[in-house]
């Protein structure tokens, strides 16, 4: 009789069917350009002017992406100069203020 009563309900873990997921972008354009270009190769006539349409677009968008990548490095040069000429006069202006550059020389005579 005493095992029928417990004064304290112990819970047993819960167990869930849960499988987590991971959404990659690139991974999935890298995957769709592969079967693009596999299912190219496939059926390829050299000749073709649609086989040269791809191509031109191909070489467009790899020309974009060039051009869209060394503007991006320059905006960022330059950017970084800007912040680097900034903080050179702010740290010039600081240390005029506190008169490191402009000390007074005095002479001890004998």
């Amino acid at each position: 009789m005493l095992e029928r009563i417990q004064f304290i309900k112990v819970n047993k873990n819960k167990k869930y069917s849960y499988t987590p997921r991971y959404y990659d972008e690139r991974k999935e354009r890298l995957q769709t350009l592969v079967e693009k270009y596999k299912k190219d190769e496939d059926n390829v006539d050299v000749s073709s002017a649609e086989y040269r349409a791809r191509m031109k677009q191909r070489m467009e968008q790899s020309w974009e992406w060039t051009s869209a990548q060394s503007s991006a490095a320059q905006s960022a040069n330059i950017r970084l100069i800007i912040i680097l000429i900034a903080l050179l006069a702010v740290s010039y202006f600081i240390l005029d203020y506190v008169e490191i550059f402009t000390s007074d020389v005095t002479f001890i005579e004998d």
